[in-house]
């Protein structure tokens, strides 16, 4: 008799898990016929052979607009390669290159023309990359266009969360422009750029804005009703026959379209949460509280990582608040908050901000909803400041989870708090 492993459940729901993945393309793309009519036209051109044309996808996360993209880019891919075959003689080149701008900007920053070229000269690149620093401007757009040039035909570059590129958006002008600027010889060049932000647009420079939104093409926020038919057919495939109900999914759809604006994504991570938290439980099928269970999950997870993608004092700065807190001293003062941070900044090798410029990042957490400030009024004897405490989104261990992914040095940083009180002459707050 075989010995049963200690990660067995002693149930399984999920039979294919790369099925709820951000690279899986499906195989349809459901609940979007007017769109994927607009984007077809769109890409037309291509096909035809003829100049492509530029096309802004906008719509928030979740809605379909990257895997739109994949997959009427492989389509298209297909056909062209289909119709080559079919007349031979007639062959007419067609490359797509797709390129994630937020990984190339630094948290809570963007992402200039430089690295953007620098990314797109490594994806076209079979073999040596390029160093993303140590070489001038011109030579990485000159190595750029001798790449596209070397392709030939015509190549559509995909600019996703293209609203990450600053106001160096030089690239963005230059690139479907390069053929007729003389960058290049052989090759047409198209941009797709997609972002979740609209109002991107309306900072871009009236020539950039006339050349990357050439078409637009708005992707709505799904309904309940729509997600509920797209994560019934994602279900069919990637969990087992008779684990979950039709409640599960229109759970999972009405909480998505609550909680995150209609996105898909959202209702299929809760789908798969749910799923795995049912194996964990050993039960079948999926039920209601799976689904709340992965919810609460999938909250928590989503603030740390909004905690970690702040930049470098924030982080700094809601740790002090933080430790505050677990020592039951908030809300509290600007000053105290300003010197636990500076001790956190010292120990993490960082040049602590000024109170005045820490003053400026802790405005910004609590428009951000991180931390909840209290304006105080104690007349001609106190005066009148702004206390800080978390907000009631925000835990300790959440904010001790998002510092440890960062990869902070403030592990083992310990903080004497009353002498932190003491000298800001707060000892009583």
């Amino acid at each position: 008799m075989g010995s049963s492993s200690i990660f067995e459940d002693d149930v399984e729901i999920i039979r294919n898990a790369d099925l709820f993945t951000e690279e899986h393309t499906p195989a349809e793309i459901l609940c979007r016929d007017d769109v994927m009519q607009d984007y077809v036209n769109a890409l037309k051109p291509v096909y035809k052979g003829r100049p492509p044309r530029n096309a802004f996808l906008y719509g928030d996360t979740g809605v379909g607009k990257t895997a739109a993209t994949k997959y009427l880019l492989q389509e298209l891919d297909a056909d062209i390669d289909s119709r080559n075959a079919d007349a031979p003689g007639d062959e007419r080149g067609f490359t797509y290159v797709r390129v994630n701008c937020q990984n190339l900007a630094p948290a809570d920053g963007t992402a200039s023309s430089y690295q953007v070229a620098i990314a797109l000269v490594n994806e076209l690149r079979d073999g040596e990359t390029v160093s993303s620093t140590g070489y001038a401007a011109r030579e990485v757009y000159e190595m750029l266009y001798d790449e596209l040039d070397a392709i030939g035909g015509t190549v559509l570059i995909v600019l996703d969360e293209v609203d990450r590129v600053g106001e160096s958006d030089t690239l963005l002008y230059d690139l479907p422009r390069a053929r007729d600027i003389g960058y290049v010889e052989n090759t047409r060049i198209g941009l797709i750029g997609i972002s979740n932000d609209y109002t991107f647009r309306s900072n871009l420079s009236p020539k950039v804005r006339d050349t990357l939104c050439e078409t637009e093409i708005k992707f709505p926020a799904y309904t309940a009703e729509e997600l509920e038919e797209i994560i019934e057919a994602r279900a069919e495939r990637a969990l087992h026959p008779d684990t979950y109900g039709k409640e599960v999914l229109s759970l999972c759809a009405a909480l998505a379209v609550r909680n995150s604006s209609g996105s898909a994504r959202r209702a299929m991570d809760l789908l798969k949460q749910a799923a795995e938290h049912a194996e964990n439980e050993g039960h079948v099928p999926i039920e209601p509280d799976d689904v709340y269970a992965a919810k609460e999950e999938l909250d928590y997870g989503d603030m740390v990582e909004s905690v970690a993608d702040q930049d470098q004092h924030k982080q700094l700065i809601l740790s002090a608040v933080a430790r505050l807190d677990a020592d039951g001293r908030t809300p509290v003062r600007t000053k105290a908050i300003h010197a636990a941070y500076r001790r956190l900044a010292q120990a993490a090798g960082d040049d602590p901000l000024s109170q005045r410029g820490m003053y400026n990042h802790l405005t910004r957490l609590d428009m951000l909803g991180f931390l909840h400030s209290y304006q105080n009024n104690e007349g001609l004897r106190g005066g009148q400041y702004n206390t800080y405490e978390l907000s009631e989104a925000l835990t300790v261990a959440q904010v001790r989870d998002a510092i440890a992914e960062s990869e902070l040095p403030l592990d083992g940083v310990s903080l004497d708090i009353e002498r932190i009180l003491r000298d800001a002459g707060l000892v009583d707050t």
